[in-house]
């Protein structure tokens, strides 16, 4: 099959940009509509989810998104072992050390990216520029939700003034970032979509909440005015209640009495209780737990170490979303100046601190059984073998290069051993050797009763002897 051919000169050409229409100058003719059955039955679009967004219980979740994503470390790897896959390693560097946009850095594009989850998909406009002999990037950013669509087959539809159905979207020009979509529902699942109820009632719960606090939260001056009073006077007697509301100090006429009533109420009030729940349903539509925002009663630490678990793994599938955007553009890169033969570099994500505990466990448990490749093991973890003039750092059990030096520095004191010390060396072979014939536990107990008889003890009892003799010398010297 021949190599497709790449269109350079098409792929710079930003002529769809100016072709972009308004949305509310299209028709819904060959578009999918968005399937969100909450935003559909209450009448609202994707623009709510930025006043949803602006909720500062939605946003301090929305802040811990960021920080496990933007915080993260990664690397690129080359595709192969091959020049042509180094060359292009280096180019998708190089293009992540400039700008994407005029506006933003390659961590602020990287969240841009990550959204999604949030609003379901993200759609970014990819502008191509040639950099010697090399079709680069020149901008990436984002657009709004407005100005495309996806058809029936889930394929992207641009939205433009010439195509009121939306046009095909062009290769290699749009980087489309979609969180759980399927088949029947190609815009994704917006999380901020979930949070949309609870939203509202918190913001009615806040402003009944508020009310409360201004009738009940303060003190209520009550003045008693004589009977038969004038409506004059009663006014009067308000407006000086109210001075006290405000200035705390009042003059009243003789004879009128005034009393201070005070709102004793205990416990968590209902609009309290509805705007904590609220913040809870949201927590579990963000970060699937609500411990660490909202701890209720006494805390647990089996559930905080639950919760921290759970959001973990969010945010690590959540990570998976701009990486594999990023990967699409290095598989673009790498396409259009070395061929679709050369592999792509791969952007992943470096996780230091989670340096595998599950690998080395199944390493150790490996070795055990059978021999393992060092290569493999290295591969694994993502590490790099030491050559031989580096300095190394190892903790653990000595290699078998060095249990070998051992053995044979053992032999080496065998040269020196007399003619006891062999003897009893043949003692403990011939011991090892009944052992060995054994095939239970008990064969083996029985083979070693069985040979006693039959060994020769001499050497061991001149050792033994003279061991004696000398300990009694000893003790008769240091008597004297």
């Amino acid at each position: 099959m021949a190599d497709k051919v790449i269109n350079k000169k098409a792929l710079m050409n930003s002529a769809v940009l100016e072709r972009m229409a308004d949305r509310q100058l299209l028709d819904l003719l060959h578009e999918l509509p968005d399937p969100d059955p909450i935003l559909r039955k209450a009448n609202i679009d994707q623009e709510v989810y930025a006043e949803i967004m602006g909720d500062p219980h939605v946003l301090g979740e929305i802040r811990k998104m960021y920080s496990a994503l933007v915080g993260y470390k990664y690397q690129i790897k080359a595709g192969d072992d091959s020049s042509q896959a180094a060359k292009a390693q280096e180019l998708c560097q190089a293009v992540l050390k400039k700008r994407p946009h005029g506006a933003m850095r390659w961590p602020d594009l990287i969240w841009s990216f990550g959204r999604a989850p949030l609003t379901g998909r993200r759609v970014h406009h990819v502008e191509w520029t040639m950099e010697g002999s090399n079709l680069v990037p020149k901008r990436i950013f984002d657009i709004p939700g407005s100005s495309y669509c996806f058809n029936y087959d889930g394929d992207l539809m641009i939205r433009t003034l010439n195509a009121l159905e939306g046009e095909p979207a062009e290769p290699m020009r749009w980087l489309v970032t979609r969180h759980m979509p399927d088949a029947q529902n190609p815009y994704g699942i917006a999380i901020l979509s979930s949070c949309f109820w609870p939203w509202m009632f918190k913001n009615g719960g806040i402003k009944f909440f508020a009310k409360f606090c201004e009738k009940f939260g303060i003190p209520w001056p009550v003045g008693q005015y004589p009977q038969g009073s004038t409506a004059d006077q009663i006014n009067e007697l308000v407006e000086r209640l109210q001075q006290l509301v405000e200035d705390a100090v009042a003059a009243v006429p003789e004879g009128v009495e005034m009393t201070i009533l005070e709102t004793k109420a205990s416990g968590e009030l209902p609009q309290e209780r509805l705007v904590n729940l609220m913040n809870r349903e949201m927590s579990k539509a963000i970060t699937s737990q609500s411990l660490a925002t909202e701890i209720i009663g006494n805390g647990s630490r089996a559930a905080a170490e639950t919760g921290d678990k759970r959001t973990d793994q969010n945010n690590k599938a959540d990570r998976g979303l701009p990486a594999a955007t990023i990967n699409q553009l290095f598989e673009w890169i790498t396409e259009v100046n070395f061929g679709p033969a050369v592999p792509a570099p791969i952007f992943q994500w470096v996780d230091k601190k989670e340096l595998n505990t599950t690998d080395v466990s199944f390493f150790k448990s490996a070795a055990e059984l059978v021999p393992i490749r060092k290569a493999d093991v290295y591969e694994r973890l993502e590490l790099t073998e030491p050559a031989d003039d580096d300095e190394i750092l190892f903790l653990g059990s000595k290699p078998k290069e060095e249990e070998q030096d051992k053995a044979e520095f053992s032999k080496a004191e065998q040269d020196q051993w007399n003619s006891e010390d062999q003897a009893i060396s043949d003692i403990i072979d011939q011991i090892r050797a009944e052992i060995d014939k054994g095939e239970t536990l008990e064969q083996a107990l029985a083979n070693m009763v069985a040979m006693v008889p039959n060994l020769d003890f001499s050497a061991l009892e001149t050792l033994v002897r003279q061991e004696l003799e000398l300990d009694f010398g000893t003790g008769m010297l240091e008597a004297e």
